[in-house]
């Protein structure tokens, strides 16, 4: 049943490979079929009648890719339009579970066509649609997602056809709308591995086909993808593998380069047949369905030369698009790279892949540098300075910066909204909107979904209902920002300068576009408190009331001073986008308060660090004046006091929190709406007011009945266990250190440390939370409510609250990530809390219980399996606690 399913999507010249020689070889590389060629009708004439005389609208010219707008979507999670092709027998379909084929092919995507245009996307970039392994018995997985190919030049039959295919195409450009593949070269599925110590002189030894004795996919159909099998001298012969194990050290450039992705089999992209092949391969998606432009998976894993052939060659990629009239083909590069603040390392790694003048290679690459830091920055509440800095660098960097796509949602990454808040989330999407790049919006985040791959369409993985909803409330906030961005070319063309942005904490971001004339300030609150803007100048006409475009918890008017700076209250977490085009002249009176009112700081700060309170003073012109002493630019949290009748004031700074931070302060008059200029000062409190530690058991990590067990891949080795907690803390800050068993950074994990997720839940006393632990199914211990949770893994840091929280769902995210640090060598990871970011003034007497388990790639929790797997645990319920070690710990109420 299976075999005659398969058989029925095979053309004739593949047939044969498929079934007769499958790990032999096929003598030659199968004729490349063809209906391409630029017809002679229009698009036009091609949209109105083209399908009904068999002709469709395939081949358009490149578009302006700056101006486009594209929607990533998943193909198998996007909607299911033909039931009929759901299940093919294999074992490979489940609607409702996450490692299965749940049912969404090209009939469902094309009916949602008007949906997406509604939206404002302008170009579709789809996983690859190519046929896929159905299972892989290494991962209990099916390869729904399009990343494990057996066949590269054929259609997966759960997807629907290349007829399918072809109409997608068609339907995309009479709606002015672009079709963007994925496409690999790195791999195919997972189909070998080494069983024992690998040795490089000699590749066949211990090596073993993981797919052995399967009936119809022991290894790729495609000539020479097929020759997999290392003990067979012929395939030996070929080359076409690199006969390598998966990576262990991702840290080491030869093994990213040569080394497997876990099991999936690394292709020799050297080899000259691969070349030919593979451009013949994607030529043959060119020239067929009319694709213009790939996104190309694991860039970072090929060497660049690879990609200087295929898309340069006469024969390449670029030759044979342009030859269709395609003559901007958009290539863009997967290249996960992230920076310490102020560095450049990622973006010199990403840039590496466009080539030279002299030897060019991709034309684009994904802007994933510019990713990690608006997540660091608008979500974990990084200074907004860290950001202008990136901002600055991707305009300089990169040769053309308008056609790098950017993104703050990613089919591979945990999800914007899963740990950062919805005002967070919504800045997050008007940068994206409103800086130079291609934004792309992945599917769902019109819908405010949480989970990377559940579906669009419901009931199934992780939907209980349809998420098309055109009135939702995501959906109308972005469909203002793409008719923002479509409406005023001064986002996709105008240059960009960076005006404001803080160097301590959260507040004040401001930037400049500029285009034909036309001058445009982009200006956001980081911060959930109130701050001050005063006197930014963005080059406007003085005494003039500012067009505004767009608006986010602000509704104010945007009037200029004289000088044509800009000054306002910003609320927190509220952004304006204002145009001095259709702008006002608004003559001011003349506010003779202000002009002659001051306040002088006397007190003169040194650059050494204060370890107790510091006191200011100074002095006033009009006395008894009420006046404010902003920290940090909390307006909210402002300190009141006043002048005296001679009009001398005093107060003081307090200095409380434990450890070192940078700060600065300012005086404000409210009823003169005088503020003083910005100073700085370091606060540094060395001796903790308490300190506490507990030791833990250094071989309990095995669930709450003491019969779990962890992941069996070869990474996994004691990150669960934990061997000892402390705490050392005063006023609002705390630092938790916890020293693990065994701390590995095999993944490059940009916090420090992988293959252990820990979910931390704080019970503060006098509060009332909540006692179940949201998505692992267990309990707050000895009676106790949590009133905080912190996430934080390898990739995921953030803290939410126990409001709205229920077993199934955390609560809401609460902004003010804590620092985390790694000492490698001490196998520690050190947690820095800060209270103030939270709403935690004193942690006396509060309570941390710590758990440990794993995440999958999209920071899921991983699942409790009925046997041993790699990347599940197993020894309990499928329902049970997902806790593997677990520790509480109790602040002290007093120094110790």
């Amino acid at each position: 049943m299976v075999i005659k399913k398969i058989k029925k999507s095979l053309n004739r010249a593949t047939a044969f490979c498929v079934f007769t020689t499958i790990t032999m070889g096929c003598s030659e590389q199968p004729a490349v079929p063809s209906t391409a060629g630029q017809n002679t009708s229009s698009i036009e004439e091609l949209c109105a009648t083209g399908p009904q005389r068999g002709e469709l609208a395939l081949h358009v010219p490149s578009p302006d890719w700056q101006d486009q707008v594209i929607y990533m979507l998943m193909i198998d999670r996007f909607n299911d339009g033909d039931p009929d092709n759901n299940d093919f027998g294999a074992g490979e379909y489940n609607r409702y579970q996450g490692n299965y084929f749940n049912g969404g092919d090209f009939a469902g995507l094309i009916d949602k066509l008007d949906y997406l245009k509604d939206l404002g996307a302008t170009a579709l970039w789809i996983t690859p649609p190519v046929a896929n392994q159905w299972w892989s018995r290494e991962y209990q997985a099916a390869g729904w997602h399009g990343y494990w190919a057996t066949h590269f030049m054929e259609v997966d039959q759960h997807f629907g056809t290349i007829e399918d295919y072809k109409r997608l195409s068609h339907e995309l450009h009479c709606k002015d709308m672009y079709l963007i593949q994925d496409m690999v070269v790195n791999h195919v599925g997972n189909f070998y591995n080494y069983d024992g110590d690998y040795d490089p002189k000699d590749t066949a030894k211990n090596f073993f086909l993981l797919e052995e004795g399967h009936p119809t996919q022991e290894a790729p159909a495609q000539y020479p993808f097929n020759m997999i099998n290392r003990l067979n001298p012929e395939h030996a012969k070929a080359d076409i593998y690199h006969w390598t194990p998966p990576i262990s050290d991702y840290a080491d450039r030869h093994q990213e380069l040569y080394y497997g992705l876990g099991t999936i089999s690394d292709i020799n992209t050297e080899n000259p047949l691969v070349i030919d092949t593979f451009k013949k391969t994607y030529n043959y998606w060119i020239e067929e369905v009319g694709i213009d432009g790939f996104r190309m998976d694991t860039v970072m894993m090929v060497p660049v030369q690879f990609f200087q052939k295929f898309l340069h060659d006469d024969d390449g990629i670029y030759s044979r698009a342009k030859s269709l009239g395609k003559d901007h083909f958009l290539t863009f590069g997967e290249v996960v790279a992230s920076n310490p603040p102020f560095e450049v390392s990622g973006e010199e790694k990403v840039i590496g892949y466009l080539g030279t003048e002299a030897e060019p290679a991709l034309n684009s690459m994904l802007g994933y540098p510019l990713y990690f830091e608006l997540k660091q920055v608008l979500s974990e509440g990084r200074p907004t300075h860290e950001l202008a800095f990136r901002l600055d660098t991707f305009m300089k960097a990169y040769p053309d910066p308008y056609v790098i796509p950017n993104f703050v949602d990613n089919h591979d990454t945990q999800r914007f909204l899963n740990g950062g808040s919805k005002a967070a989330f919504k800045q997050a999407l008007a940068v994206l909107m409103t800086i130079p790049g291609i934004p792309i919006i992945l599917q769902g985040t019109e819908q405010g979904l949480k989970e990377t791959r559940q579906t669009m369409f419901g009931p199934a993985y992780g939907s209980r209902e349809d998420n098309f909803k055109p009135e939702s409330e995501y959906f109308r906030y972005l469909k203002s920002l793409t008719s923002l961005r479509k409406e005023n070319k001064v986002f996709t063309r105008g240059t960009m300068t960076q005006i404001a942005s803080t160097s301590v904490g959260k507040g004040i971001f401001a930037y400049q576009r500029e285009y034909q004339g036309e001058s445009v300030l982009v200006l956001l609150n980081s911060a959930e408190h109130s701050i001050l803007v005063k006197d930014l100048d963005a080059g406007f006409a003085g005494d003039t009331q500012l067009k505004t475009l767009f608006s986010e918890k602000f509704d104010e008017s945007v009037v200029t001073a004289g000088d044509g700076t800009v000054s306002l209250k910003l609320p927190g977490r509220a952004l304006v986008v204002v145009s001095d085009k259709g702008s006002q002249f608004v003559r001011a009176e003349a506010d003779n308060k202000q002009e002659n009112f001051s306040v002088t700081v006397d007190s003169v700060l040194t650059n050494d660090s204060y370890s107790s309170d510091i006191p200011l003073y100074g002095s006033v012109s009009v006395p008894g004046s009420k006046l404010k002493l902003v920290i940090n630019g909390n307006l909210d949290d402002a300190k009141e006091f006043s002048a005296d009748a001679k009009g001398h004031w005093k107060t003081s700074i307090p200095v409380r929190n434990f450890g070192e931070s940078s700060n600065h302060f300012q005086i404000y008059a409210p009823e003169y709406r005088y503020l003083t200029a910005i100073q700085s000062y370091v606060a540094k409190i060395s001796e903790p007011t308490y300190t506490k530690q507990l030791k833990d058991g250094t071989a309990d990590a095995k669930g709450p009945n003491g019969r779990y067990t962890p992941p069996q891949h070869k990474d996994a080795r004691h990150q669960l266990e934990i061997e000892t907690v402390s705490l050392r803390g005063g006023g609002a800050n705390l630092e938790l250190n916890l020293v693990m068993k065994n701390l590995t950074d095999i993944w490059l994990p940009p916090n420090g440390f992988d293959n252990v997720a820990f979910s931390i839940f704080v019970d503060i006393p006098a509060k009332q939370g909540a006692s179940k632990l949201p998505l692992i199914n267990a309990e707050m211990p000895a009676g106790g409510n949590w009133d905080l949770g912190h996430f934080v893994t390898g990739w995921n840091n953030f803290i939410f609250s126990s409001d709205g929280a229920t077993i199934d769902h955390r609560g809401d995210i609460v902004s003010g990530a804590p620092d985390v640090g790694v000492d490698k060598e001490l196998r520690r990871i050190s947690i820095r809390y800060s209270g103030e970011k939270i709403g935690v003034k004193d942690w006396a007497g509060v309570k941390f219980y710590i758990t440990t388990w794993d995440v999958n790639g999209e920071a899921t929790y991983a699942p409790i399996l009925p046997e041993p797997s790699s990347w599940g645990f197993s020894g309990a319920e499928t329902n049970a606690a997902k806790i593997m070690d677990e520790v509480l710990i109790t602040v002290p109420t007093r120094g110790g």
